[in-house]
C-alpha cells in the first residue's frame, strides 16, 4: 500500500512517499522516500514509488512482475532458450534424421494421448502400426483406427497454414474419430455429456455453438497478448470445459495445443500416460477457472521433455 506521510519537525514540514511490504503474516517492512517540504505532484509521487520498488527488489521484499499473464520471467526465459536450442539442433538434421525424429514423436504422442482416453495399444504396438504398417495380433479395429487417425491428423496439422477456426477444429476432430466408436464425427454433440471422474458439468448441447463462437473470438483477441504456451494451455482448458464433441475432446484439445506451439516454431510435447493424474489435476483446476495450473504444467512438461537437447547431451 502506497501513501503520503506529512511529518512536522522543528516547525518544518517534510513529505514522504511511503510503501509497506509484507514480510510475514504479522510483520511489515516500511520503505519511504523524501519528496520535499511541499505537497508533491503526481509525477514526484510516481518517481518516488519507482525508487521505493527498486529498493524493495534489491532487498528481496518484492518480486519482479512478469510481462506475461501466467508464466514467470524465469519460465519464459527457459522456454525461449529451449526453443532456440531445439531449432538449432533440428536445423542440423538431414532429411532421414528429421523423418526419424518426427516418426518417433508421432508414435509417442499417439500412444500416450490415446492411452489416456482408454486405447489399449502398447507403445510397441503403436510403433508397429505407424512405422512398420503391421497389425499386431488381437488389436481391435477401434484401437487400430485411433492410432492411424492420429498420424493422419498430425500430417494435416503440419500442412495447415490457416488460423484456428471452426472449420479447422471440426476437421481435426473428424480425422481423429473417423472409423471409430465415436457416434458424431467432425461435428458438435447433439446431447448432454458427463465427464467421468469429474465434478464439472459441460454446458447443454444447445449452448455449445454459442460457447464455441466465444472461444474463437477469445482466441483472436488473445493470440497477440499471450505467450504461445499460455495460449495453448488456456485454449485446451476452454475446449475441455465445453466438451463440444461426443467423444475425442481430450485428444482434439491436445492436438490444438501442439498446433499452436508448432505455429510459433516451438518444440512439441505429449502428456505421458504415467503422468495422467497430474494432468487431470491441472484440468480440474481449469474447470474451476484456474488456468494457471495448466499453463505451468505444460511449461514444465516441455522443459522436461526437451532438456536433453538444451543441454546438448544427446546431440
Amino acid at each position: 500500500m502506497v501513501y503520503l506521510e506529512k511529518l512536522e519537525r522543528n516547525d518544518k514540514t517534510y513529505y514522504y512517499v511511503t510503501k509497506n511490504f509484507r514480510v510475514s503474516d504479522k510483520k511489515w517492512k516500511k520503505i519511504r522516500k523524501y519528496v520535499g517540504n511541499k505537497t508533491p505532484f503526481k509525477e514526484q509521487i510516481k518517481k518516488a514509488v519507482e525508487e521505493i520498488e527498486a529498493d524493495a527488489l534489491k532487498k528481496g521484499l518484492m518480486k519482479t512482475v512478469s510481462k506475461h499473464n501466467y508464466l514467470s520471467d524465469d519460465e519464459t526465459e527457459k522456454l525461449q532458450d529451449l526453443k532456440e536450442v531445439f531449432n538449432k539442433w533440428y536445423g542440423k538434421l538431414n532429411a532421414a534424421e528429421k523423418k526419424k525424429h518426427e516418426e518417433d514423436f508421432v508414435v509417442r504422442f499417439t500412444y500416450n494421448s490415446n492411452a489416456i482416453e482408454g486405447n489399449r495399444l502398447s507403445l510397441r504396438e503403436t510403433s508397429m502400426i505407424l512405422t512398420e504398417n503391421m497389425i499386431p495380433a488381437g488389436v481391435t479395429p477401434n484401437d487400430y483406427n485411433e492410432a492411424i487417425n492420429s498420424k493422419d491428423c498430425n500430417e494435416f496439422m503440419k500442412q495447415h497454414n490457416g488460423e484456428f477456426n471452426q472449420k479447422f477444429l471440426l476437421k481435426i476432430h473428424e480425422l481423429l474419430t473417423k472409423n471409430t466408436n465415436c457416434k458424431i464425427i467432425g461435428n458438435y454433440r447433439d446431447h448432454e455429456v458427463r465427464i467421468s471422474g469429474s465434478e464439472w458439468t459441460p454446458p447443454p448441447h444447445e449452448k455449445v455453438k454459442e460457447n464455441m463462437r466465444k472461444v474463437f473470438q477469445w482466441y483472436y483477441s488473445a493470440k497477440k497478448k499471450l505467450h504461445p504456451v499460455e495460449l495453448g494451455a488456456i485454449l485446451h482448458n476452454k475446449l475441455v470445459r465445453i466438451h463440444p464433441f461426443a467423444d475425442g475432446n481430450g485428444r482434439t484439445s491436445r492436438v490444438v495445443m501442439n498446433w499452436i506451439l508448432m505455429k510459433n516454431k516451438s518444440p512439441l510435447f505429449y502428456i505421458e500416460l504415467r503422468d495422467k493424474i497430474k494432468y487431470y489435476e491441472a484440468v480440474e483446476e481449469g474447470d474451476k477457472g484456474g488456468d494457471d495450473a495448466m499453463v505451468h504444467y505444460i511449461a514444465k512438461v516441455l522443459m522436461e521433455q526437451h532438456t536433453f537437447r538444451s543441454e546438448d547431451k544427446q546431440h
